[in-house]
């Protein structure tokens, strides 16, 4: 299968096919980055970053962003998903959770939200947890069952990654101009616009809005193209799979967008 580009990015005379959202950024965050130094962490204890060490942090923030963005889709309280970013916070693995002294130290960060956390014995597992309810009044658990998801363990990696820049205030300076941003995701959202400005960005949803050069020029030509091995492993269920996507069943269909809903990827809407 032939693989099309993801974006085109145009400045003036200069424009640039990117396959997907990971080269993307990368392409973004350097664009912003030209230039650029940052200074981070409280007054009298300020340091500088710039280049490629700028660059890689921004990267890893730009991927836990998106780590927080999914965890926040599950546990309903984006103040519940910031505390377990504290990367001092004992709560990396399964057996994290089987000592009670980790997830009391859990438990007592999320005290304070006024959200009524309690501790509960997880007995089949020799473990313990720390439950809430949600403004939707749904129960929350925070557990083994959580530290078992590849994405929380990646989020907890990072946020480890991340700590050590990771201490506003963020002083951005090119030249003479400086910006300050205070937290995190401003500093991510300020520097991803940065990237972006005077450019046009296209991010195309489908080959019918390329015309037949750039088709050709992305996608067709032996020379540049990028092609993707497709295995069909099992036929019985990609066709159960898309009668369910396709099919005239609107209830099955619902119940099964429901049931998958925050294991989507690659969402086009």
């Amino acid at each position: 299968m032939a693989q099309p580009p993801l974006y085109r990015i145009k400045k003036g005379k200069d424009e640039k096919y990117i396959k997907d959202d990971k080269e993307f950024t990368k392409e973004i965050l350097q664009r912003a980055t030209k230039g650029l130094s940052m200074e981070y962490g409280p007054e009298g204890s300020r340091q500088k970053i710039e280049g490629t060490e700028f660059r890689n942090f921004l990267i890893s923030l730009d991927e836990f962003s998106v780590l927080f963005k999914n965890l926040e889709k599950r546990l309903r309280d984006p103040k519940v998903v910031e505390v377990l970013t504290h990367a001092e916070l004992p709560v990396d693995s399964k057996i994290d959770f089987q000592n009670k002294d980790n997830v009391e130290a859990l438990f007592k960060r999320l005290e304070p939200l006024k959200i009524g956390a309690v501790m509960k014995a997880d007995e089949l597992h020799e473990a313990w947890s720390v439950s809430y309810f949600d403004s939707t009044n749904a129960e929350r658990n925070i557990g083994i069952e959580m530290a078992s998801q590849p994405e929380y363990r990646r989020m907890r990696a990072l946020a480890k990654t991340i700590s050590k820049y990771n201490q506003p205030p963020f002083v951005v300076a090119k030249d003479e101009r400086k910006e300050t941003r205070n937290i995190w995701n401003e500093l991510l959202a300020y520097l991803r616009e940065e990237g972006m400005k005077d450019a046009n960005v296209q991010r195309y949803k489908g080959l019918g809005e390329m015309n037949a050069e750039q088709l050709w020029e992305t996608t067709m030509n032996p020379e540049k193209r990028s092609l993707l091995r497709v295995d069909l492993q099992d036929v019985v269920e990609a066709d159960l799979i898309f009668s369910t996507l396709m099919g005239e069943d609107v209830e099955n269909r619902r119940r099964f967008i429901e049931t998958n809903a925050l294991d989507v990827r690659n969402l086009d809407i």
